[in-house]
């Protein structure tokens, strides 16, 4: 298991884990959105500010491989913005 601080987007200056290598996908049904938080060896980045629908493609692949965990957003609804 990683565990490290997240760098960008709705984690900033948390600390999270995965159980996956590559890092995991932190999803907010609720307002379909949804962020990639890539493992570096010491934290968390996310690879993409702001989500888009130009990455709807690669969230979905990644949602489907066994390298990244899927997390469900520790809030209810928006995370505010």
């Amino acid at each position: 298991m990683n565990e490290g601080v997240c760098r960008g987007g709705p984690l900033s200056g948390f600390t999270r884990g995965s159980r996956f290598p590559r890092g995991f996908l932190l999803v907010d049904k609720a307002v379909g959105l949804c962020w990639i938080y890539e493992w570096d060896g010491v934290e968390f980045r996310v690879r993409d500010e702001m989500p888009s629908s130009a990455s709807k493609d690669a969230r979905m692949r990644i949602a489907t491989e066994h390298k990244y965990d899927v997390i469900a957003a520790p809030w209810g609804g928006s995370h505010g913005n």
